[in-house]
């Protein structure tokens, strides 16, 4: 069986990417609410003769399951019934690459390894590219689309937006500046002054501690010269889930959030080749997931 998630035993959001990642691994596709409160009862989190804790979890948890397939839609992988059993829809998770991958990502701490946090803003590209119907780069170091040095990748920035041209500073060194992606809507004419995203990933569980980071303003008026109209949307992009109960909170600080659900329906997207993605999934379930 897949070992509880032991960092935080009582987070609802923990607990339902568990029962997800078990109905994923298990033989019959499924995990249930008497899964849960087998669990939870063996791992002694609560008193064992306090039933009513336990169900009032499982409630929680349930409820985020719900709230998880209303929010991802079509891109969420799993289906509930009314007896409390979630079901993976298709024999194939290879049919819901973005959804299953984000799970995968933030169920345990990120490696050494930057693979798998370079695919997520990749993702995260598309996610933009969807939520905006238009393009989007990704400018996070070590740059694969762009150059790697941070001059010339802005000035190549610059080109694809058609707006702003960058201001030379040799003083000062920066490899990405907090910004990981940029996305824009280009009109008909290619003209500036069009929608403009700059955007942010945390992919580590410590992604809480980066919200606020980037500032497009500060970052446009430090390294670009000329007006842009308008200034570039500030977002975020996690593939957790966020507590309801502080996404407001994150929102004033992030700015537009892009989370597990939000990021699954944006990038789930016909004709887009996701091997690479699909190719690191196969090899997390092949691990002991802890």
């Amino acid at each position: 069986m897949l070992d509880l998630p032991f960092d935080d035993l009582t987070d609802p959001l923990r607990l339902a990417d568990w029962l997800e990642l078990y109905a994923l691994l298990s033989p019959d596709r499924n995990s249930s609410r008497g899964d849960l409160e087998g669990v939870l009862r063996t791992a002694s989190l609560f008193e064992l003769d306090d039933g009513e804790k336990i169900e009032l979890k499982v409630l929680e948890v349930f409820e985020e399951l719900e709230q998880r397939i209303e929010a991802a839609r079509e891109a969420y992988p799993f289906g509930l019934d009314y007896r409390g059993v979630l079901r993976l829809k298709s024999s194939n998770w290879e049919e819901f690459p973005v959804y299953i991958f984000c799970l995968c990502l933030s169920y345990r701490p990120l490696g050494e390894t930057r693979v798998g946090p370079k695919l997520f803003e990749q993702i995260s590209c598309l996610a933009a590219q969807g939520y905006l119907r238009g393009e989007a780069v990704g400018f996070g170091s070590p740059r694969d689309e762009l150059p790697s040095s941070f001059d010339a990748a802005i000035v190549e920035v610059c080109n694809l937006i058609g707006e702003g041209e960058y201001r030379e500073q040799p003083t000062l060194r920066r490899q990405d500046d907090a910004l990981d992606l940029v996305a824009w809507r280009d009109f008909a004419d290619k003209k500036p002054s069009k929608i403009l995203m700059f955007g942010q990933c945390g992919a580590g569980r410590n992604w809480t501690d980066k919200l606020g980071e980037l500032q497009p303003e500060v970052f446009w008026r430090q390294w670009l010269i000329g007006p842009v109209s308008p200034l570039p949307i500030r977002s975020f992009f996690t593939p957790y889930r966020v507590q309801q109960n502080m996404w407001d909170f994150y929102a004033r600080k992030a700015g537009v959030i892009f989370d597990r659900c939000r990021i699954a329906v944006c990038a789930h997207q016909e004709g887009t080749d996701y091997t690479p993605v699909i190719v690191w999934v196969r090899g997390f379930l092949a691990q002991d997931v802890q």
